[in-house]
C-alpha cells in the first residue's frame, strides 16, 4: 500500500535499474520525491527497457541485455549489438497474494463496465481496451444506463463517471450531459480530465469555448492549464481571448510555458 501511485522509471545511463518516485501536486503541475530504487544491477548489461503490471498484478520488466546502449556512438552493424538474449523479469510480494485476474473476452458490456470499478489501474486499461474493441452500437445504450446508476454526488463515482466519459470518447461520441457534469465535478482530477476530453471532442460538443470559459477561470491551477491548452486546438481568435483569462489568476512555471505555446499558435488568428 505503501507504494500505489508511486512512479518507476526505467534508467539505463548511469545507474542500472528502476528507480522509484512518489508523486504529489506542484501548482498546475506534478513533481516526484525519490524513494530510492526499486531493483538495481551491477551488471554492465542491464538495460531495463520497459515495465508493465501484468493481470496477476506482478510487475513485469523486459531486459534488453545489451553491451551497448545504442546512442549513435555506435555502429548500427556494431558485433557488439547483442541479437540473441534479453530477459522478462517478474516482481512481485511474495508475503501478499496476487490479484485474480479477470476474463475479458467472453463477459458481457454490462460486466466490463462493472470491472471499470476495479482499483488496479491496469485491469481498468484492459477493460478500456475491450470496451473500445466491442460495436459502438452495443456499447452506448448499455453505458447511458451504467451511467444512471451511478451517484454524481459520491466521491468514489467521480472516478466511475470519469471511466464511462473515456468509454464514450473511445467510441468518438460524447454524452454532453455527462461531460458538463464532470467539467464541474468536485474533484479538481475529474475536472481536469473532462477538459481534456472537451479538448479532443470539441467538434462534436455545443459552444465548446464557452464552456472553456469556465475551466479558465476555475479554482484550481491544474484544470486551469487544461483549458489553456485546450485553446490551443482552435482555429479562431476568440480562442486566444479565452485562453488569456488566465492571467486573471495567479500563475506558475507549468502554467506560463503552456500560455506561450498556445499564444503562439492562435497568433495567425
Amino acid at each position: 500500500p505503501e507504494a500505489q501511485g508511486n512512479y518507476l522509471v526505467n534508467n539505463v545511463i548511469g545507474l542500472l535499474g528502476i528507480m522509484q518516485y512518489s508523486l504529489r501536486d506542484e501548482g498546475s503541475g506534478i513533481t516526484g520525491d525519490y524513494k530510492g530504487t526499486l531493483v538495481e544491477s551491477t551488471y554492465g548489461n542491464f538495460r531495463p527497457v520497459d515495465l508493465q503490471f501484468g493481470p496477476d498484478g506482478a510487475l513485469y520488466v523486459c531486459d534488453w541485455q545489451n553491451a551497448l546502449i545504442g546512442h549513435l556512438q555506435h555502429n548500427l552493424r556494431d558485433p557488439n549489438r547483442d541479437h540473441s538474449h534479453g530477459r522478462i523479469w517478474r516482481i512481485r510480494y511474495t508475503d501478499r497474494p496476487l490479484i485474480r485476474p479477470q476474463r475479458f473476452a467472453d463477459a458481457s458490456v454490462a460486466d466490463l463496465l462493472e470491472l471499470l470499478k476495479e482499483p488496479e489501474d491496469r485491469t481498468r486499461y484492459r477493460v478500456r481496451r475491450a470496451l473500445a474493441e466491442q460495436p459502438t452500437e452495443r456499447v452506448l445504450p448499455v453505458l447511458s444506463k451504467w451511467v444512471a446508476t451511478l451517484n454524481a454526488s459520491s466521491e468514489s463515482d467521480q472516478h466511475h463517471l470519469l471511466e464511462a466519459l473515456w468509454v464514450y470518447q473511445s467510441h468518438n461520441s460524447i454524452d454532453q450531459e455527462l461531460l458538463q457534469q464532470l467539467l464541474r465535478s468536485p474533484d479538481f482530477r475529474a475536472r481536469a480530465a473532462a477538459t481534456r476530453v472537451l479538448c479532443y471532442l470539441r467538434d462534436q460538443v455545443e459552444g465548446p469555448l464557452d464552456l472553456l470559459k469556465v475551466q479558465v477561470n476555475d479554482e484550481h491551477p491544474r484544470v486551469r492549464l487544461e483549458a489553456v491548452r485546450a485553446c490551443s486546438f482552435f482555429r479562431t481568435s476568440d480562442a486566444a481571448e479565452v485562453a488569456l483569462e488566465v492571467l486573471n489568476h495567479p500563475t506558475d512555471v507549468y502554467l506560463e510555458y503552456t500560455l506561450d505555446e498556445t499564444m503562439r499558435q492562435l497568433e495567425q488568428f
